[in-house]
């Protein structure tokens, strides 16, 4: 099982997915499957970081409005797990990658380098940064695609699932992403 630290931008992505993680209002409800072929990490400074995603306003439809994210049903379902930034090695790294990163993506790949776990960005520089430091890591599109090969999720799903990302969380993915041709073919599908 693979063990995925995410950061800011593609927490507010799954979140405004949709059916990949629930929302506050499914609290309570188990999952029957876990939406992703490991176990998902939010570092503490991400999920303070990770505001809102768009929705539709309940006055007037046609508009979008901010609405606050909610993690509590993901938390207690266990599919999304709360870390922080644990001893020097760790520390150092993330005061050094800070200089050159936002604390969210920092503390991510700081996480994700001293526990020899997958890092989800789409932050260029974090990404590059990664690398540099030997970390796998996962984008928006192939996070997108890994969640639903493991569900089995139909066009259908993944149309939807692409179009509130893009709608929700105003993400499109870069023409040189790993898996964007996927990421198009699936978003023009009516």
């Amino acid at each position: 099982m693979t063990d995925i630290v995410v950061d800011a931008c593609c927490l507010i992505n799954l979140v405004a997915a949709g059916d990949v993680l629930p929302t506050s209002s499914e609290k309570g409800k188990k999952s029957k499957k876990t939406p992703f072929p490991g176990t998902l990490h939010v570092p503490e400074i991400v999920a303070n970081e990770a505001l809102y995603i768009l929705q539709p306003d309940s006055d007037d439809p046609t508009a979008l409005i901010k609405t606050p994210i909610d993690l509590s049903a993901s938390r207690e379902q266990r599919l999304l797990l709360d870390c922080i930034i644990e001893g020097s090695e760790e520390s150092s790294l993330f005061v050094q990658l800070a200089v050159r990163l936002d604390d969210g993506e920092a503390a991510a790949l700081a996480i994700a380098k001293n526990r020899s776990w997958t890092l989800a960005t789409d932050d260029r520089v974090a990404a590059k940064l990664a690398a540099e430091l030997s970390v796998v890591v996962l984008n928006t599109p192939e996070l997108v695609k890994l969640w639903a090969d493991h569900v089995g999720a139909n066009a259908k799903q993944i149309h939807e699932t692409i179009n509130s990302i893009q709608t929700y969380a105003k993400f499109v993915p870069r023409r040189d992403s790993v898996e964007f041709e996927w990421w198009q073919k699936h978003a023009k599908r009516k």
